[in-house]
């Protein structure tokens, strides 16, 4: 009798032809892990397959108990109807995608590792299968996949495997990729430079077209939001690698800076070294100007020794290793603890802005601190290392790329305290992050109190108090 009402509600759903209706009987003593017939098999419609009608009931029945959360007898009528009518109706790839779902709820009530191995084979093989049935959907099966490796089971593959999924499912989506790609192949392409296993052109390719898309989404809101907080910064660790990207990059990040502050030392220094960082040509009419700035806001103290001169002029050369060399024996050498602690805070800005390596730019700021305790300056950089922290961190939003918020406060509300001439910014500062700190359902799901003790792992490594977004 359920058969005849699921029959006649299969009409109503489905309008193919169905060339017989021999019933099917379901097996529900068959292997968990289905056995596919080759490929060409594999792409059988209700239209195309015998016992077609029968088929259309089973798959109306399974997706009824999958509603129901009875997945135990959900799967019972799946597997009839992946084996023989995979491609459902044609039209639709719920058969891939619930039996995904499917072999999910099978790994967590398995043990055995060996079972739980053919289990996670079975769902990729179903997202392979997914995209041969049906292929305009090829490129989303393989994101898909790449996703899935990356997040659910990562160390199943190797990494390299999942980013060349990604970077055939990006370039083959084209204009129209899908934001759910963007992070993790940005944050794969990144650990595959630093392990130099790929070639510097071909990971400079891949990550410039990374930001053209990224660039001409204007959705700023949900999943591109998400992008936009994570993949430029990510990409933006590239920059350590000299050569990596084109002077029209540097110009593009940096120029924009220096038209906000054309008279600032600090912000003339750092566009200037980013752009002959970038191999621009020094005759532009851009850099001439940024030196004649210099010149001008930028003296060098009469009474700076030959050693202080040679590491400014490294570091306006964007020479950085010579630059930390020289302002490391200019330290040394110097009697003055305030000149000392200006040495290291540069030091530390290198790091920061050019190197990228935050742990070693954290150990200048502290050294700076320890030299002149009174200064704020150090702890607003320290802040700044823990504030941009949030995409190496986490996933750029979300919990782990949220609680870095607290340690950086935790930093500018030192600095405020210690120093009034940095007071202003650090107000400024601790008002703009604020409002990226966790929300109180975050803090309550996690059965964690406002104001107990956390510790910020990742490369912090601090303790810090929780606190709730206003």
């Amino acid at each position: 009798m359920l058969r005849f009402y699921v029959g006649l509600l299969s009409l109503s759903l489905f309008s193919c032809t169905v060339a017989t209706t021999e019933k099917i009987e379901i097996s529900k003593e068959s292997k968990d892990v289905v056995q596919e017939e080759t490929l060409d098999k594999r792409c059988l419609t209700f239209e195309t397959a015998r016992g077609g009608q029968s088929l259309i009931e089973d798959f109306v029945l399974y997706r009824d108990f999958l509603r129901d959360g009875d997945m135990k007898e959900a799967f019972a009528y799946w597997k009839n109807v992946y084996n023989r009518t995979p491609a459902a109706d044609g039209r639709r790839w719920n058969v891939f995608t619930d039996g995904i779902k499917f072999y999910e709820w099978k790994l967590t009530t398995e043990d055995d590792e060996e079972i739980r191995t053919e289990y996670k084979e079975k769902i990729l093989s179903l997202y392979d299968d997914m995209g041969h049935c049906y292929p305009e959907q090829v490129n989303f099966a393989k994101g898909l996949k790449a996703f899935d490796l990356y997040y659910k089971y990562r160390g199943f593959k190797e990494d390299i495997y999942i980013f060349e999924l990604f970077k055939k499912s990006f370039y083959g989506f084209g204009e129209d990729v899908p934001p759910f790609i963007i992070n993790p192949f940005t944050a794969l392409l990144v650990r595959t430079v630093v392990d130099e296993i790929i070639e510097i052109s071909e990971a400079s390719r891949i990550a410039l077209d990374i930001l053209d898309a990224v660039n001409s989404q204007e959705d700023d809101m949900h999943d591109w939001g998400i992008v936009k907080t994570y993949a430029p910064q990510r990409l933006a660790d590239l920059e350590r690698v000299r050569g990596f990207y084109p002077c029209e990059y540097y110009l593009e990040i940096y120029l924009p800076l220096y038209e906000t502050s054309p008279e600032d030392c600090e912000t003339l220094q750092l566009v200037l070294s980013r752009l002959i960082w970038g191999n621009c040509d020094e005759d532009l009419d851009v850099i001439t100007e940024i030196n004649a700035g210099i010149d001008q806001y930028c003296v060098i103290p009469v009474t700076a020794t030959s050693l202080v001169r040679d590491a400014y002029q490294a570091l306006r050369d964007a020479e950085y290793s010579k630059a930390v060399e020289f302002f490391q024996k200019a330290i040394d050498e110097e009697s003055d603890i305030k000149r000392k602690a200006d040495y290291a805070l540069v030091i530390g800005k290198i790091y920061y802005s050019h190197l990228r390596d935050f742990s070693k730019s954290r150990e200048f700021a502290q050294l700076a601190s320890s030299f002149r305790p009174e200064w704020g300056e150090p702890h607003i950089l320290i802040g700044k290392l823990y504030a941009s922290s949030g995409p190496l961190c986490g996933p750029g939003t979300g919990w782990d790329s949220q609680v870095v918020t607290w340690v950086a406060i935790d930093e500018w509300q030192r600095a405020r305290s210690k120093d009034s001439n940095v007071a202003a910014e650090a107000i400024q500062l601790i008002n703009q992050y604020t409002q990226y700190m966790p929300s109180r359902e975050d803090i309550f799901s996690r059965t964690l109190n406002e104001g107990a003790s956390y510790f910020v792992p990742c490369w912090i490594q601090r303790n810090t108090t929780i606190r709730a977004k206003p």
